[in-house]
């Protein structure tokens, strides 16, 4: 939780696109579910200037249920893994980039509509 604090002088957006990242990253390795469980302790006792709860946790369930950069994160990406032909590095590759486009919109839609 202290890494995650020191953070904050990335100013709000990039605060926002953190969470987002890290949940995210957390949320390739192991169920959407269990990454919010884990991460919600942690973020609701964050007190970020010029940030609400709202945003934050936000941030966290939209990155929860991201995870574009491992075929492990999400049941269609193991479906589609084999019978497609692809291997991990696809997901990487085009996952990585999309979670990094879809975490620039949500940390300023964050930012801007709540």
């Amino acid at each position: 939780g202290a890494a995650l604090v020191e953070l904050q002088v990335l100013g709000p957006w990039g605060f926002l696109l953190c969470i987002y990242l890290v949940t995210s990253a957390l949320s390739c390795l192991v169920s959407n579910s269990a990454t919010v469980v884990a991460l919600y302790s942690v973020l609701r006792e964050v007190r970020a200037p010029g940030l609400s709860a709202e945003q934050l946790m936000i941030s966290m369930m939209l990155g929860a249920s991201s995870a574009f950069a491992t075929p492990i994160g999400y049941q269609t990406n193991l479906m589609v893994i084999g019978r497609g032909g692809y291997v991990f590095r696809d997901f990487m590759a085009l996952g990585g980039g999309l979670t990094l486009v879809v975490g620039c919109c949500v940390a300023t839609s964050a930012l801007l509509f709540l």
